[in-house]
This record gives C-alpha cells, sequence and structure tokens, in this order.
C-alpha cells in the first residue's frame, strides 16, 4: 500500500471514530464527518488500486470541502445551533450546500469555490475560539487552517505529497477539534 492510500485510509479511520463517537445530539458534527470519511475512503481505494475511480474521489472531496468542513464549523462554532443539533436542519443544510457547490463547481466552473469554502470554514473556527477562549478549539482550527492553506498552495515535503500533508493535518485538526469540543459541552 502506497502512502496517498495509507494516509487517505487513516484519515478516514479517524473521520468513522469520530462520527460514531459523536452522540445522536449532535448530527451536524456526525454528518460532517461522514461525508469528509467517504471521500476518504475513496481516496484509499483509489490510491491502493482497489477501486480506481479518480472522478468519484473527486467528487466526494468537493463535497467534504465544500459542505462537510462548512457543516464541521457549525457543529463546532455554533453548537446550540438548530443545524447542529436536529437532525433534519442538519440535512436540509447539507443537501443545500452540496446543491449550491455542484452548481457552482461543476456547471459555474467556479473551481476555488472548495477552497474558498474549505480555508473559511478554518478561519471561522479560529477566530471564533480565539474570541470564546477556547484554546484547545483554536488550535485544531490554526492547525486546519494551515494544513489547508498548505494544500492550496501545494506544499510538500519529499517523501510527502500536498495530499498527503492535508490527511496527516486533517486527521490531527479533526481530533484536536473534537477534543476541544468535548471539554465545552
Amino acid at each position: 500500500m502506497n502512502l496517498q492510500a495509507l494516509f487517505d485510509a487513516a484519515l478516514a479511520m479517524v473521520c468513522l471514530a469520530l462520527a460514531f463517537d459523536a452522540s445522536k445530539a449532535r448530527p451536524a458534527w456526525r454528518l460532517s464527518q461522514l461525508l469528509l470519511a467517504a471521500a476518504a475512503i475513496l481516496g484509499a481505494l483509489r490510491f491502493s488500486e482497489l477501486l480506481p475511480m479518480p472522478s468519484l474521489h473527486q467528487f466526494f472531496s468537493m463535497l467534504g470541502a465544500g459542505v462537510g468542513l462548512p457543516l464541521l464549523a457549525m457543529a463546532v462554532i455554533q453548537p446550540d445551533s438548530a443545524v447542529a443539533t436536529q437532525r433534519r436542519f442538519a440535512w436540509i443544510y447539507a443537501i443545500v450546500a452540496a446543491t449550491a457547490c455542484i452548481f457552482l463547481v461543476m456547471v459555474a466552473q467556479i473551481k476555488a469555490w472548495t477552497a474558498v469554502c474549505a480555508l473559511l470554514s478554518a478561519l471561522c473556527i479560529l477566530v471564533l475560539a480565539v474570541k470564546n477562549q477556547k484554546k484547545l478549539t483554536a488550535l485544531g482550527g490554526l492547525l486546519l487552517l494551515m494544513t489547508l492553506t498548505a494544500f492550496a498552495l501545494k506544499l510538500n515535503v519529499p517523501p510527502l505529497l500536498p495530499g498527503d500533508l492535508l490527511h496527516i493535518g486533517m486527521s490531527l485538526s479533526l481530533l484536536v477539534l473534537w477534543t476541544g469540543s468535548k471539554r465545552s459541552v
């Protein structure tokens, strides 16, 4: 198994563990993790060549960045909101965001939309965590912002590729954010 498949599989395991650790009272968190896990699972299958379907992996990666990360931001920065606490509103948000994302990226060809959504989500987490003096959540937001920025700039540290750094950074960020959000509940 190559490094790309290994790091995608590790991210998938982290996301699935966090999704199943989330109580039913936190549907936005759970749904965001399941969206990110779907992209990571398809990435692991793609890079291990068990199911080499790059377009399916890219589609779910688009949904992870354009829907999953904004949903995560809602769950972290507004944990008492209807979207964060009620399954129906979490799904409504996800469907509307997915429709907008598909239209903007695939129809209107605004490829930067997913990067903008992902970076703004991380920035919102960081700014509001600092404002509310939630140090662990701020650390998770900063790590997520640095990870997404490095990926957007295509930075690499040989032998790791930008995608490898993305998967490592996302795994660590999500674990820190989860720990921070559990402490504040």
